[in-house]
């Protein structure tokens, strides 16, 4: 036997992460550096929550929020119309709205709002409240300052009469650069969001409610949302508190860091525009996969075990690349309609994009309000890298549809450290992780997201394949991921 393979063996069998196990070839080396800082606060992992076109039984609420508990988004998109929260004109042009009437139909979705205010205002949630697009219906055209009124009125609200105060950000157009989105073009685009910036100046909110922007959707293939974020960076640096796009990402984009390198592009842009660009948050709106949608809309990857693997590259590269957050579309098949509204709902009228479907059992199907697999990592990685953490550098091994990101999170007095594995490949690969910084004698929890190798608790939610104590992950911690999957390690405090 040649002598490189007389290696000592350690093999933990519980887990199946091997550590110093014989190869065939060299373990390519993670190195972790935690004193170089790629983003200095986090935004964490968000998801989109909208008032639902179908409303949960208290039943199925219930679960939703406890669900969502052990999520710990570190913020929420929720998305809303003004025709819901406007009732119309006094003969005086004064706005109208349906906090100051009676109940009536759109009083209860004022309701279904607040629901969703109220958890995040209750886990310290921070939400980006929106509009879907223009009530041309209500103001005639999108460019008159009324809208912006209204928008302040709305906000004041919430914020002041109700306590929502975890309101931080504000949108004012979904996806502005599509022509389902009700917006004219880019001028008109700006002369709203100036608008609304006026407005926001003259209530004295516009530090407590960041407008967000361009908030445009596409990908490599449809670069106008990256075109619209350098034409707001000139013109409207002054208005916008907060960068964000979309990225409904093809598979080659993900497999090939294409999205690392284009938002690696996209942060020097920032950086080089100066300051004011470069040190405002900036993050994914939404964030989901193009490739395999059908049916208009609908994305039927969400029920599978690949679609958990390539969502978690997905977020490696959008960190990697310094952006802040990615927010999850989205949370509840039950929340749109892709074919309008039917009840109960068929096949054909749910947009399948969600961690579940509530409405699984109207539909014939109860099993389809479980959780699904990409729940298991989106979940995980918002509690391993929450809100106020950091992410720092971590080496890239020379390994096809290989990711990895590395953050720190400072609790009581201590840096621990979370490590993300992603395998996007069903090659076997061993890499050593390596945290120079780290302890000689650190404890660590492992977990797996493997097809067969994924364990959880009776609510159905990750718990760790093992811990594993006595690391030295200054000398380095080989691991072995056998297969398409996503190893966690995170550091217990001790």
């Amino acid at each position: 036997m040649p002598r490189f393979l007389k290696s000592l063996v350690k093999l933990i069998t519980a887990t199946g992460v091997l550590v110093g196990a014989i190869v065939t070839c060299s373990a390519q080396t993670i190195s972790v550096n935690t004193n170089r800082v790629i983003i200095g606060k986090f935004m964490g992992l968000g998801v989109q929550w909208d008032p639902f076109e179908y409303q949960p039984t208290p039943s199925e609420w219930r679960t939703i929020t406890t669900r969502m508990a052990f999520c710990k988004p570190g913020y929420l998109r929720v998305m809303w119309t003004a025709p819901s929260y406007c009732l119309g004109f006094r003969t005086d042009g004064t706005p109208e709205y349906v906090w100051q009437k009676g109940f009536s139909a759109k009083r209860t979705e004022l309701n279904k709002l607040c629901a969703i205010l109220q958890f995040a205002q209750d886990h310290n949630v921070r939400v980006l409240l929106g509009e879907w697009s223009p009530p041309i219906g209500l103001i005639g055209n999108e460019t008159n300052p009324v809208w912006a009124r209204m928008t302040v009125d709305l906000l004041h609200y919430l914020r002041d009469t109700r306590g929502f105060t975890c309101i931080r950000y504000y949108n004012a157009i979904n996806e502005p650069n599509g022509n389902w989105s009700g917006n004219k073009d880019y001028p008109t685009w700006v002369t709203v969001i100036k608008n609304l910036h006026a407005a926001f100046v003259k209530a004295g909110i516009s530090k407590q409610v960041l407008i967000i922007g361009p908030d445009t959707t596409g990908n490599s293939s449809w670069m106008e949302p990256f075109n619209w974020l350098d034409q707001s960076v000139r013109d409207l640096n002054a208005q916008i508190g907060a960068w964000d796009l979309h990225w409904y990402a093809l598979d080659p984009e993900v497999y090939n860091d294409v999205m690392e390198k284009i938002l690696t592009a996209k942060t020097k842009m920032l950086e080089a525009a100066g300051p004011l660009a470069a040190n405002k948050q900036r993050f994914m709106g939404e964030s989901g996969m193009l490739t395999g949608r059908i049916n208009g809309d609908q994305q039927p990857r969400v029920k599978t075990f690949s679609y958990g693997v390539i969502m978690s590259d997905y977020c490696a590269q959008v960190a990697r690349a310094g952006w802040m957050g990615a927010s999850a579309w989205d949370l509840d098949d039950a929340m749109h309609t892709v074919h309008g509204y039917k009840n109960p709902p068929d096949a054909l009228t749910l947009k399948v994009w969600g961690f579940w479907n509530s409405e699984g059992a109207a539909m014939g199907n109860p099993s389809d309000f479980n959780i699904r697999p990409w729940f298991y990592t989106w979940s995980l990685m918002s509690r391993l890298f929450p809100r106020g953490s950091q992410i720092v550098y971590s080496s890239a091994p020379s390994l096809a549809r290989f990711r990895n990101v590395a953050g720190v999170l400072s609790k009581d007095g201590k840096r621990l450290v979370s490590i993300m594995l992603v395998n996007d490949d069903n090659r076997s690969r061993t890499v050593t992780v390596n945290v120079p910084s780290a302890g000689r004698n650190v404890t660590l929890e492992v977990y797996h997201y493997f097809r067969n190798d994924r364990p959880i608790n009776k609510m159905g939610f990750p718990v760790p394949a093992a811990i594993m104590r006595h690391v030295n992950l200054r000398k380095g911690l080989r691991l072995d991921l056998p297969s398409l999957g996503v190893i966690f390690l995170t550091e217990q405090k001790g």
